[in-house]
């Protein structure tokens, strides 16, 4: 048995750097950008609720630092562009669209392998909600909480891909005498790069 002890305990030993490497691939300060497709939806106290489907580009900014050999935090801002139709309420109708979409983020993730790492998110998020009807417009924030997963992929040392899926909730909010909730639900292909 000691013949055959020895061979697997430096087997280990050296094959715990290359273990390590697996979550020190993905760690450091990253940017990316891509497309999401989003579902929201609007509700309105007492005109009922809609919702709209829609596409756009967001950027996305992380810093990861490896806690193990697998095991990854990562903290991270991502920012939607463009504005983006939610829905038509009330009599006279209004249209409802958001804009300035913003989420921070807190990424627990595990690297599966030296190029491949699944991810779970936690987000405060935000954005603005504007309301155009005839003869007025207005505006307000929207804030709330988002969770989701995704998965990351290593094209080479810093080129990378992603896909997530992000489920977020908007807290109710009154304004211009009306209260307002709202949610979406994302998916997201990114393409980046790690610095």
């Amino acid at each position: 048995m000691k013949k055959h002890a020895t061979p697997i305990a430096l087997c280990l030993v050296l094959a715990a750097p290359q273990v390590f490497a697996q979550a020190k691939n993905f760690e450091g300060f990253s940017l990316g950008g891509g497309l999401d497709f989003n579902r929201s939806s609007i509700q309105h106290l007492n005109a009922g609720s809609d919702s709209s489907t829609h596409s756009g580009m967001d950027l996305q900014a992380q810093y990861a630092i490896a806690l193990n050999d697998q095991f990854m935090v990562g903290l991270g801002a991502s920012y939607s562009l463009g504005n983006r139709k939610v829905g038509s309420l009330g009599a006279p109708a209004a249209d409802y669209t958001t804009k300035n979409a913003m989420s921070f983020d807190i990424t627990p993730s595990y690297a599966i392998s030296d190029s491949l790492l699944v991810y779970g998110k936690v987000s405060s998020v935000g954005l603005t909600l504007v309301s155009a009807s005839p003869g007025s417009d207005y505006s307000d924030s929207l804030m709330g909480f988002g969770y989701g997963l995704g998965v990351r992929s290593m094209l080479d040392k810093n080129l990378y891909i992603q896909a997530g899926y992000d489920m977020n909730r908007y807290n109710e909010k009154t304004f211009n005498a009306t209260t307002f909730s709202g949610s979406s639900n994302i998916f997201s292909l990114t393409a980046g790069y790690k610095f």
